[in-house]
């Protein structure tokens, strides 16, 4: 379970500092900052509530999903 954390926590910081540059790069500053905050608190507490781990997965939006599949199959 340790390195199924870890590797979550990886993929997490990816996606948050990403995010958090994308903002940033559009002068979405009060977004960026909401992002690093929700991230930090993600990060402090994931260890703590390790049987609802599923609820701090992130997942791809499935209206996106959605948006993105016939485009992909063409």
């Amino acid at each position: 379970m340790e390195n199924f954390i870890r590797k979550r926590i990886d993929i997490a910081t990816c996606w948050a500092t990403n995010r958090i540059s994308a903002m940033d790069t559009l002068e979405r500053y009060e977004d960026s900052y909401a992002i690093a905050e929700e991230f930090r608190e993600w990060i402090l507490h994931i260890g703590e509530k390790n049987e609802n781990l599923k609820d701090s997965v992130l997942n791809f939006p499935n209206e996106l999903k959605k948006l993105l599949d016939p485009k992909i199959n063409d």
